[in-house]
């Protein structure tokens, strides 16, 4: 079979590369091999990270030519078709999905995250485009409700968990424990934890309450806290803003790493406090405790998913509580872990569904 894939993907965006390398693992293995072609923004760096054929996303030619041959064009996962960061990304995650069905293949939505949407366009595309999808399987609940009320009723609808939950901690030729050496971080001093944050404009507090959060925890804890900026471009800065307001001291991990380290260094973390959405999926799927702030409502839907509340949301902006809740989830978290590790392989299981899924999708076209 042969899977032209599209979604966010050559913008160093460690969870976006998390999905394409699960998506990737489980596609092989529910077909037993395929040929895999990624639509990227930087096409050298997507095959070489991912041992597969990409091209520029935005050559419509090309992506026309390897359509041509293709069994099922696939789109996601991830957060594709919402209208907050761009009023262009529906447009052009849709648009593909048109040329797909121009050209008479299959299309299905891999457990995409779908919304917010704002602009009566998007809303218009995507109960027109999306009726004409062959399969479509969500990441939440909330995804599901949001389909169906724009309409979108043809296509089989399924939930499903984020590909990532499925993926693998596999550190290559660096475990946990030497990464974080080899960037002078000394992880026996004390208990590791991970914190994952990101630019929040809505709720301009919460850098100094996770700044005053770590430093009670190095106090008390005597912890090492390591920042970890999954979207190094946008992250970085946050970061470098918490650890200036701290009191204490704490680390960035300023490396090129790939998802599956990311993962492994979570699994050897004693807790995280985390923003980006897929720093909370792998630490469900390593049952590693956490602390969530909420700032999309697809974090909501993890959450929810899991039954946990977040410390922080523009709903709930009480930054002065922040410490108090990172102290008390803290004192619960053997409760926790032994909570996520009973949910974690469900999670996984469902995961890996959807690529079995997708090839029935080709499979029911063959006989038809």
């Amino acid at each position: 079979m042969k899977f032209v894939i599209s979604g966010y993907f050559g913008f160093q965006n460690l969870g976006d590369e998390a999905i394409l390398a699960a998506m990737i693992d489980h596609l092989e293995e529910a077909t037993g091999g395929s040929k895999i072609v990624v639509l990227s923004k930087d096409p050298v760096l997507t095959g070489e990270s991912h041992n597969v054929l990409a091209i520029n996303r935005g050559n419509i030619r090309g992506i026309s030519k390897e359509l041509r041959d293709a069994d099922l064009f696939i789109s996601g996962g991830g957060g594709l078709l919402q209208d907050v960061t761009s009023s262009r990304s529906v447009p052009y995650y849709l648009g593909l999905v048109v040329l797909a069905k121009a050209m008479k293949i299959p299309v299905f939505f891999y457990a995409q995250g779908i919304g917010p949407l704002n602009l009566g366009f998007s809303k218009f595309l995507l109960k027109t485009v999306g009726n004409f999808v062959d399969t479509i399987t969500v990441r939440d609940e909330p995804s599901l409700a949001l389909l169906k009320s724009l309409g979108v009723t043809k296509p089989k609808i399924h939930v499903a968990a984020d590909p990532a939950f499925a993926l693998k901690p596999d550190p290559g030729e660096r475990n946990a424990e030497d990464l974080l050496s080899s960037l002078k971080i000394p992880i026996q001093s004390g208990p590791l934890i991970i914190v994952s944050v990101r630019p929040w404009r809505t709720v301009p507090g919460f850098i100094p309450a996770i700044a005053k959060a770590c430093d009670d925890l190095v106090k008390t804890e005597d912890a090492v806290i390591v920042y970890v900026p999954f979207h190094k471009t946008q992250d970085i800065f946050v970061c470098q803003a918490c650890i200036e307001l701290m009191q204490e001291h704490a680390f960035i991990m300023d490396a090129q790493v790939s998802p599956g380290e990311i993962m492994s260094i979570i699994k050897a973390a004693d807790f995280l406090i985390g923003m980006r959405y897929h720093s909370l999926v792998f630490s469900v799927a390593t049952a590693t405790p956490f602390v969530a702030l909420s700032y999309d409502p697809k974090v909501d839907g993890l959450l929810s998913r899991i039954g946990k509340e977040p410390a922080l949301c523009e709903d709930n902006p009480e930054t002065d509580m922040f410490s108090g809740y990172v102290k008390d989830t803290w004192l619960r978290r053997k409760d926790m872990k032994k909570n996520l590790s009973l949910l974690a392989p469900k999670l996984a299981e469902s995961a890996k569904h959807v690529a079995y899924l997708a090839a029935d999708v080709v499979k029911e076209k063959s006989r038809s």
